[in-house]
């Protein structure tokens, strides 16, 4: 990064440092922390789900390439059934963790409430590494109190958006699941996923880390959110990203998310090491502060 995207990084990160010391961060965790543990990407999982379906690789890339992911696995459950879908998910995300020490860096950065839209266990394996009992589970359907209450008096709480890998009937997944879970089109604040993730936006500061933050359905929430309150009424939010491949893409991508009060604390595209030596320098910041 030049001196210019260096300079943001820095005044990104001291910002971040205020909402960490005061324990209103609300991690949120997307497949890339779980990769760092050697589970499968989305999208790599998704062309292993084709394969046992007997599907054509090629033609599911290209459908992936273009963001048909809730469509792409409706299509593949309807090929070889729900059972086999169900079974390749335990498969991939309930196996052993391989390295989990990227999670206890992110459980770390809070005493309170971590998101996730992963169905694995990497994020309870690190809280348990870490000594502390399982973490209250909160579901998406239920209403926003115990969400309010672990985020009012600081306890810990984990909401897994998209449902947990042991608890099929959970899973979010196809584009019906999706458009139950969030409304069909633009989202309906009336559903409680939408409620929740309203909750923590307005009323803390996320921190993004292992998401794309492209095009995904949370996002959507976000933008209506921001659009109803308006930029100005907004919390300041944080996200630890892989840069885009080209400048352009970049000031792109860093406009977009500054429109929904995020700022970005972006590394070298590819260059994925970034991300443990980030959170590693916030935990020392927040113990030098202690």
């Amino acid at each position: 990064m030049d001196d210019h995207w260096f300079g943001k990084n820095r005044a990104h990160f001291n910002a971040l440092l205020e909402p960490l010391k005061a324990r209103t961060v609300v991690p949120f965790v997307g497949a890339g922390i779980s990769c760092t543990a050697s589970l499968p990407t989305w999208t790599g999982h998704i062309l292993h789900q084709a394969r046992s379906a007997g599907m054509d690789l090629s033609y599911i890339s290209a459908r992936l390439s273009s963001g048909e992911y809730e469509a792409t696995v409706e299509e593949i459950i309807a090929a070889r059934g729900e059972g086999l879908f169900i079974q390749e998910m335990r498969d991939a995300f309930d196996s052993d963790i391989g390295d989990a020490r990227v999670a206890l860096m992110v459980v770390k950065l809070t005493k309170s409430i971590i998101v996730t839209t992963n169905y694995d266990r990497v994020l309870e394996n690190a809280l348990a590494i870490q000594g502390e009992t399982a973490a209250e589970m909160v579901t998406p359907a239920e209403d926003n109190a115990r969400i309010i209450r672990a985020q009012s008096n600081g306890q810990r709480a984990l909401l897994k958006l998209h449902g947990d890998i042991r608890t099929p009937s959970s899973y979010v997944l196809s584009k019906a699941q999706y458009d139950a879970s969030y409304g069909g089109g633009l989202p309906d604040m009336k559903l409680s996923l939408p409620r929740k993730l309203r909750h923590i936006f307005e009323h803390g500061s996320l921190l993004f880390l292992g998401c794309s933050l492209i095009g995904d359905r949370t996002l959507r929430v976000f933008e209506s959110l921001v659009a109803e309150a308006g930029l100005p009424n907004v919390p300041r939010h944080f996200a630890v990203l892989e840069a885009p491949p080209t400048e352009a893409e970049l000031v792109a991508r860093n406009a977009y998310l500054a429109s929904l009060s995020i700022d970005a604390i972006w590394y070298p595209n590819g260059s994925h090491e970034y991300l443990p030596l980030i959170l590693s320098e916030l935990l020392e910041q927040l113990s030098l502060s202690v």
